[in-house]
């Protein structure tokens, strides 16, 4: 090939168009620069994810809020408008049987709080996730849950004590 005047490289045409080698160095840049965007943007992707559950969230408190005050307000103002109708009252009574028996069973039936403490309602049966209750023949989701611990728990435990019988005879063993 013979020297040209003007032209400093000799495989670069005046038309602007890159060499193969350059086309591939370039291709390779770019690969590299989508390839980190493509991270970038995964990254970005999973932030505006949390972001937009935190907004959401505070979006249904927010209106949960609101509606509260709004209720808040209804009410005030129905309580407003409404005009109390307050009976006349009776005086009470102090004398008499009937003020005798009345505080007769107020005294009495403070001197048992103190005593017994709250009278508690009557038990319905054993609740559920119990023994008990399993064995009169309850299969819902705690008495299976209540049966299911107690069986690994059994198994457990019997495990353990055949792993300490057999250390007990190995050092049993191991002493003669």
């Amino acid at each position: 090939m013979a020297y040209v005047r003007g032209k400093s490289t000799p495989t670069q045409h005046s038309t602007g168009m890159l060499t193969i080698e350059q086309a591939r160095r370039r291709n390779a840049e770019l690969r590299i620069e989508l390839q980190s965007l493509t991270a970038e943007n995964a990254g970005l992707d999973q932030r505006v994810q949390a972001m937009r559950k935190d907004l959401e969230a505070a979006y249904i408190r927010l209106r949960r809020q609101i509606r509260d005050l709004d209720a808040v307000r209804a009410q005030q103002e129905r309580i407003g408008q409404i005009t109390p109708d307050v009976p006349e009252l009776t005086p009470p009574l102090y004398g008499g049987r009937e003020g005798l028996l009345a505080a007769t069973e107020e005294i009495t039936n403070h001197e048992y709080k103190e005593k017994f403490g709250k009278p508690r309602p009557a038990s319905k049966g054993p609740i559920h996730g119990t023994a008990r209750r399993y064995d009169l023949g309850c299969r819902c989701g705690d008495c299976k849950a209540w049966r299911k611990r107690k069986t690994a728990q059994y198994r457990t435990n019997r495990k353990l004590k055949r792993e300490q019988a057999n250390a007990t005879g190995l050092s049993a063993a191991e002493g003669r």
